[in-house]
């Protein structure tokens, strides 16, 4: 399996419901529903961070594909031009890393 976690910072006048309600109703559906080779895609937004700590994201995104190649097709799709255009509506700042999952329990 071929994992991409993405970080988001919504922008700073942006409410944390307002940043989900876009995320999950408007956002997501463009990679959920038009992503040909994609397997999995989980939202998590942030809800708090320890005592004392800002939180550095205010969420994190995994998206997951059965190889690099599956990956490489999707984002050379009119879909993941229209995710990129549409990540500057309602975030400041964003990330990308390739991930390797180990379950430890």
């Amino acid at each position: 399996m071929y994992r991409v976690q993405i970080w988001l910072k919504k922008k700073e006048e942006t409410t944390t419901d307002e940043f989900r309600d876009h995320w999950l109703e408007r956002h997501a559906p463009i990679a959920r529903d038009a992503y040909q080779h994609l397997r999995g895609y989980v939202v998590n937004v942030v809800t708090g961070a320890p005592r004392g700590q800002e939180p550095i994201y205010d969420g994190v995104a995994e998206l997951s594909w059965e190889t690099r190649e599956d990956f490489a097709a999707d984002m050379t799709s009119d879909a993941a031009r229209a995710g990129a255009e549409d990540l500057q509506t309602f975030t400041d700042e964003f990330g990308m890393v390739f991930v390797e999952r180990y379950q430890v329990k």
